[in-house]
């Protein structure tokens, strides 16, 4: 038997001396591997990663969770996709307002055009003919206005026509007793007895009868005249208000008349063709009219 040991005897050091502690298990030494945590003070591990009595820092801390960085790439990545979403829809409103106009112009198109033919250049057969020649015709591509004349016809008076001054305003004084005639030719202008050549007839009345004007053979004209008219004026009017033939005019003050001379007569001795303005200034008790005329020349063209 071994005697009892004080408290200040020494610990026996061999093998076995000091028994393990309460338990069970191998007592670790302090921040040996794979301990949990230091232990504290009173020998009670602590909290891992909290500090242990050697004042280690971070020692025993528990770590904090790494912050993410990819919050603001996938904000990122979805802010770009939805403006690849309106960049497409936008494109397809486009496309369809553009396809839509196409329709339209090509609707619009076809109803302005004629209705489908053979080509001038196709014929039943499937084959093709040559294109119908565009050049002017041996008459020099005439218009309807330069339809050549025959011979001895008298040329169209038009806006085209134009005029030349012959004589203005000139006096003639017609005189002849009861219900004979006088006569005037206006190419000169001049009064005659006889007929030769003359384009109007003057004829006296007689009693309450007044006194007449009438056209000669080959002369045209009209009483639907007025005083200052244009020979242009006086043209439209002898095709729209002609005077009959041997219609007889009666003669009063103010009474105006236009007239074409005769066309062949005025050929056949060399005279130009006139156009001639008269008007009735004057008449007197002893029989006599007295007339003012003014000629225009027409051109032979």
């Amino acid at each position: 038997m071994s005697e009892p040991r004080g408290p200040n005897d020494p610990r026996p050091t061999f093998p076995g001396a000091n028994p393990p502690p309460a338990g069970g298990g191998t007592p670790s030494a302090p921040g040996a591997p794979g301990s949990s945590g230091s232990p504290g003070p009173s020998g009670v591990p602590g909290p891992p990663g909290g500090p242990g009595p050697s004042g280690v820092p971070g020692a025993g801390r528990p770590g904090r969770a790494p912050r993410s960085g990819g919050r603001g790439l996938v904000v990122l990545a979805l802010g770009v996709a939805g403006l690849a979403l309106l960049l497409a829809l936008g494109s397809a409103i486009f496309a369809w307002r553009a396809i839509d106009q196409a329709k339209d112009a090509k609707d619009i198109a076809l109803r302005s055009e004629p209705a489908a033919g053979p080509t001038a250049g196709s014929e039943p057969g499937g084959g093709t003919q040559p294109p119908a020649s565009s050049a002017p015709t041996e008459t020099g591509g005439t218009t309807p206005d330069d339809t050549p004349r025959s011979p001895g016809e008298a040329p169209a008076l038009n806006e085209r026509t134009v005029y030349r001054p012959s004589y203005q305003k000139e006096p003639l004084v017609l005189q002849a007793a009861c219900s004979y005639s006088m006569y005037a030719d206006l190419d000169e202008p001049r009064t005659r007895n006889d007929s030769t050549g003359a384009d109007i007839r003057y004829t006296r009345g007689c009693g309450n009868e007044p006194s007449t004007l009438r056209l000669e053979e080959g002369v045209d004209g009209t009483d639907a005249a007025a005083a200052g008219m244009t020979p242009q004026e006086c043209a439209n009017k002898i095709r729209t208000a002609l005077i009959g033939e041997d219609q007889r005019i009666p003669v009063r003050k103010g009474t105006t008349i236009c007239v074409t001379t005769d066309y062949a007569y005025a050929k056949a001795h060399g005279d130009p063709w006139r156009m001639a303005l008269i008007e009735v200034v004057g008449v007197g008790n002893d029989g006599s009219t007295t007339l003012q005329v003014t000629g225009w020349e027409i051109p032979d063209a």
